[in-house]
């Protein structure tokens, strides 16, 4: 279902007429290869995952965190939450999100920082707010790599690129 020739819209959340959503929409990620997209609400917590044509909810989800970033991996099927308390918290989402683990940082200012997917969704990155990266493999939860940036500087984007 990939676009061709003028753009236009598809669908919203909440639909027309209805009331505002409370929390703000921080991330939005398509699944299923484009026909479905799922989207993180930073307040209130919530999850929805929505089919593009028609357009219908497919799930809503409440998380126990909130939601400041988010990271798909359509190989794997997981989901990382930047939680803005204690790390990262993984959801494996076939037909809804189930938490799997959390990858522990100790997070000292609520600032969101990106999170990643690289090799297939076999690798996690994030950024920190005390300046560090941090690479973890997802098979174990093991973080074997920290880089360090500046002291206690904020780093807010991260990205994996291997050769």
């Amino acid at each position: 279902m990939c676009a061709s020739g003028p753009f236009h819209e598809i669908g919203f959340y909440p639909p027309k007429g209805s009331p505002r959503h409370p929390g703000l929409a921080r991330t939005v990620h398509f699944l299923d290869d484009g026909k479905s997209i799922m989207a993180g609400f930073l307040d209130s917590k919530d999850l929805y995952s929505w089919t593009l044509l028609p357009w219908r909810e497919n799930w809503h989800a409440k998380l126990s965190t909130r939601i400041g970033n988010t990271a798909w991996s359509a190989a794997t099927r997981l989901l990382l939450v930047w939680n803005l308390v204690d790390g990262i918290d993984v959801y494996h989402i076939v037909e809804r999100p189930v938490f799997v683990r959390k990858l522990r940082l100790n997070i000292g200012r609520m600032y969101v920082c990106q999170v990643d997917f690289g090799c297939q969704g076999l690798l996690a990155t994030s950024g920190t707010d005390k300046g560090k990266v941090r690479i973890w493999n997802m098979n174990s939860a093991e973080q074997p790599t920290a880089l360090t940036h500046g002291h206690g500087m904020l780093l807010h984007h991260t990205t994996i690129v291997l050769n």
